[in-house]
Parts: structure tokens; C-alpha cells; sequence
């Protein structure tokens, strides 16, 4: 899905101007609300023990974002307004970068056989 969604956009906005696009847009964020790995990790434990009962695992901060983003789609669908598609995208960006990390991580800890520290991206 995500190269679907890079291949939209590629021929819809120029590589640069999206590129810029997602650091202001991930810069200003940044300054308002902090780290934005932390955050995702921090609503995932509430989620989890808000929603303790009803799930099998429990949720992953890279999930976060997904969940976020498919909101915006859903809001999308009410009335055209940029900023819906701005974050949507941005929340994919980075559950994408997210969860590719996460899959890193578990990829060397079982090369290496132990337990690897969480990364942090900012």
C-alpha cells in the first residue's frame, strides 16, 4: 500500500515538494508535541490496557499511525480539505518508517541472539 500511495503521488506532486511537504509538516509537530515515536508508543500501551479484554496482542506504537490515518481518510470522505490528505499521508510515512524499524529490530536480535535497546528516530 505504501508504494501504491508514493506511486500516486509521485505523478500528482513533485518527489521534492512532497519530500519538503512531509519535514515542515513533521518538523512543526515535532516542536508542538514531541517525539512522535514516543507519543505513538505511549497511546499504544493506553489503548492496550483501555482495550485489554477485546484484543489478542496488544497494540504496537507503529499501529498508532494506521489507525490515525485511516480516521483522516474517513474524515476525508465528509469534505475536501488539504490538510486531511497531509496527515493521512504523513501518519503513513512514518507508521512505514515505524514498523520498518520495529522489523530491524526483531531481524538483529535474532542474529545476535539478545535483546537490542529501542531506537529513537528524533
Amino acid at each position: 500500500m505504501f508504494k501504491e500511495v508514493m506511486r500516486i503521488l509521485k505523478v500528482r506532486m513533485p518527489r521534492k515538494k512532497l519530500h519538503n511537504r512531509l519535514e515542515e509538516l513533521e518538523s512543526s509537530r515535532q516542536d508542538q508535541y514531541g517525539s512522535f515515536e514516543e507519543n505513538m508508543q505511549k497511546i499504544a500501551s493506553s489503548w492496550s490496557l483501555l482495550l485489554d479484554k477485546h484484543l489478542i496482542a496488544p497494540i504496537e506504537g507503529w499501529q498508532v499511525p494506521l489507525l490515525y490515518a485511516q480516521a483522516k481518510l474517513i474524515r476525508a470522505t465528509h469534505k475536501f480539505k488539504e490538510d486531511s490528505y497531509d496527515d493521512a499521508l504523513a501518519y503513513i510515512v512514518q507508521a512505514h518508517d515505524m514498523h520498518k524499524e520495529k522489523s530491524e529490530e526483531i531481524d538483529t536480535d535474532e542474529l545476535l541472539g539478545m535483546e537490542a535497546k529501542p531506537r529513537t528516530k528524533w
